[in-house]
């Protein structure tokens, strides 16, 4: 029998799949809401390999299949190269997509006894569909060989990654230093530091020692839209029928961070109306209803860490006065650059190694002459750039093993293969100047305090009309720089004669 025939035996009962395809399509009821079971983490099985435990992070999502650029490789014949997908949906729900693969996705419920064929306890997921899975649900993956089990709790240790351990450098202990003063306080906490530098993982690391019981949600400032409708949705999140394709309600990045933290990446770039948005979640004031809210709407305003990062100091970006200093009110870190942390380069590369045995099977190592190399080397694209070097070098390295026919030997990343590899990536891209050094600071004195703000009656017409041109004229935003209400201002030109 075939595989694509014993998977016909396995048909759920037609009633309770109606029933589950019916909550499926709709989630904006609030008691299913509260009892959806978040998962935090995934127990990964696959046959003859050692279980492996993979955090889930909301902002990315996981391949799962035979394909080597899978995010986690299976290397069993029942599973198709791309097999299955899990996603965060924009409802605050991970859901599972089957990729048409040929032997189906099936989910079971809470434990079993493994006993017999599994897949005849077990639902068959619908091919090309967001299927909604939650904490306690395990995929099959064709088989029972091949599963995922998602869990509620990441454990503890879990979310260590090697960037951070076992570091040499005195500029990666201080910055550890810094993580660790960091996630001890709820302050507000900006990064400085180079593209490529981590800022990203710092941010999520902070989050994680933390141990905040809400999602770690990334606001990427260079992206958002610039209509005000479109904004709305994106920040405060929009209900059933909103608009035009509103199919299903949305949770809005504000909402979504409730209880954790808000990460605001590249900031620099973020619009003067999200600005506006921004501080009125800050100070607790305007209105917070989804895009399409009744009236009535009495949620209680969002609460989240805010953590942010740029590449260029607050004081050289276009970000209001009082945003940019909330922002530096609480903690920065200055993230060290890989020349400043060179010995750090082969822990780093460890690392890298690490997850491509874990994640796609590849057993790879380099050899001493390699390394130092690669310790040697200008890396103006900082650690990202050198974690692609590696993951193509071993790539490379699997590619040509495959097509020798070599077996599942440890592979050897020799000198001449990086060299190789270095050399077609910069006759691809140029030569490669040297990243030029940004203005980083040192402390948090780099980003200056404003004097402090004026009682309204002490305020002098010089004081108002350099607040006015800082602001183009703009008074609510000159009001808020100085610190009082926009009528307390109008009052005070008034009194001045400067309207």
């Amino acid at each position: 029998m075939t595989s694509r025939e014993s998977t016909r035996n396995f048909r759920p009962k037609k009633e309770k799949q109606t029933q589950l395809l019916d909550e499926q399509g709709d989630t904006s009821d609030d008691s299913a809401r509260i009892t959806y079971r978040e998962p935090k983490a995934l127990r990964v099985e696959r046959e003859g390999i050692d279980d492996l435990l993979v955090p889930l992070y909301p902002d990315r999502s996981y391949v799962f299949g035979r394909a080597p650029e899978s995010t986690v490789v299976f290397p069993h014949d029942a599973v198709s190269r791309q097999h299955g997908r899990l996603s965060f949906r924009e409802d605050d729900r991970w859901v599972y997509r089957d990729l048409n693969s040929r032997n189906r996705s099936f989910l079971h419920e809470g434990d079993w006894q493994r006993q017999g064929d599994e897949r005849e306890s077990s639902l068959i997921i619908p091919s090309a569909e967001d299927y909604v899975v939650e904490a306690g649900h395990t995929i099959l993956l064709g088989n029972g060989r091949s599963r995922i089990t998602l869990l509620a709790e990441a454990p503890r240790g879990l979310l260590a990654d090697p960037r951070t351990t076992k570091s040499r450098s005195p500029a990666t202990k201080q910055l550890e230093l810094a993580v660790s003063i960091c996630s001890r306080h709820q302050l507000p906490v900006f990064i400085l530091g180079r593209s490529g530098t981590g800022k990203t993982f710092i941010a999520r690391e902070i989050h994680t020692q933390s141990r905040a019981t809400g999602n770690f949600v990334i606001l990427n400032c260079g992206r958002l839209p610039t209509d005000v409708n479109s904004l709305s949705s994106e920040l405060l999140g929009h209900v059933k029928g909103a608009f035009t394709g509103a199919v299903m309600p949305r949770i809005g990045k504000f909402f979504s961070a409730n209880g954790g933290t808000l990460f605001l990446d590249e900031v620099e770039f973020l619009p003067p109306i999200a600005q506006d948005f921004l501080i009125d979640i800050l100070e607790g004031s305007g209105s917070f209803a989804p895009l399409g809210a009744p009236p009535d709407f009495r949620d209680p305003p969002p609460r989240f860490r805010l953590v942010s990062a740029s590449k260029t100091p607050l004081q050289e970006t276009e970000l209001r006065p009082d945003l940019a200093q909330r922002l530096a009110a609480g903690d920065v870190i200055v993230l060290p650059s890989l020349e400043e942390r060179r010995e750090d380069i082969p822990v780093l590369i460890d690392g890298f190694l690490h997850q491509l045995f874990v994640g796609q099977q590849y057993d790879a190592e380099l050899t001493s002459d390699a390394l130092a190399h690669l310790q040697k080397a200008e890396w103006p694209g900082q650690i990202r750039e050198l974690e692609a070097t590696i993951r193509a070098v071993v790539s490379r390295a699997a590619a040509i093993r495959d097509i020798d026919g070599v077996g599942a030997a440890k592979m050897m990343i020799t000198l001449e293969a990086v060299k190789t590899y270095l050399s077609k990536r910069e006759q691809g891209f140029g030569a490669s100047p040297k990243a030029a050094q940004p203005k980083t600071h040192t402390s948090i004195r780099a980003i200056p305090y404003p004097p402090p703000r004026k009682r309204p009656g002490d305020l002098t017409k010089e004081d108002i009309s350099e607040s006015l041109r800082r602001n183009q004229g703009n008074k609510t935003r000159a009001a808020s720089d100085l610190g009082i209400a926009p009528n307390t201002l109008k009052a005070r030109m008034r009194a001045l004669s400067l309207e």
